[in-house]
C-alpha cells in the first residue's frame, strides 16, 4: 500500500513540474552580443500557448532595479497560429545598449510561467 501511495505522489509531483511552459529557444539568444539590433523578440516554448494573457517587455538593463520599466516592445506579443509554441513581439530600432527581455506566458493547460533573458546591441565593449 505504501508503495502505491509513494508511486502516486511521484506521478503527481512529476505532472506538476511538467505543467508549466518552459522556454526552449529564443531569438535573440540569452546573453547574445549583436552588432545590429533585432527587429523582433521570438520565444519558443515546450508547450502550446494560450492566445491571450502573454506578455513580453524589453527594456534597458539600467531599468532592471526600477519598479516600473518602459517597455520598448511594439504592441502586444502574438502567438504564431502556425506554431502555437512561438511567441513574438516587434521592436523599434534599438540603440546600442544592454537589454532585458522579461516574459510571462500562459500555456493552454492554464499554467503561467515567467522568465528573463538579456542581450547586448552594439560593438564589443
Amino acid at each position: 500500500m505504501q508503495g502505491l501511495l509513494a508511486g502516486g505522489l511521484v506521478m503527481i509531483s512529476a505532472s506538476v513540474v511538467l505543467a508549466h511552459a518552459r522556454l526552449i529557444r529564443s531569438r535573440p539568444a540569452n546573453d547574445a552580443r549583436l552588432e545590429s539590433p533585432p527587429t523582433t523578440v521570438d520565444l519558443w516554448f515546450n508547450e502550446l500557448l494560450d492566445a491571450e494573457f502573454n506578455s513580453i517587455e524589453v527594456f534597458p538593463v539600467a531599468e532592471l532595479s526600477s519598479p516600473h520599466h518602459t517597455t520598448l516592445a511594439r504592441d502586444a506579443p502574438t502567438v504564431d497560429p502556425a506554431d502555437r509554441t512561438h511567441l513574438a513581439v516587434a521592436l523599434p530600432l534599438l540603440a546600442p545598449d544592454d537589454y532585458v527581455v522579461e516574459y510571462r506566458v500562459l500555456s493552454r493547460d492554464g499554467h503561467s510561467a515567467a522568465g528573463r533573458l538579456t542581450f547586448h546591441v552594439g560593438t564589443a565593449r
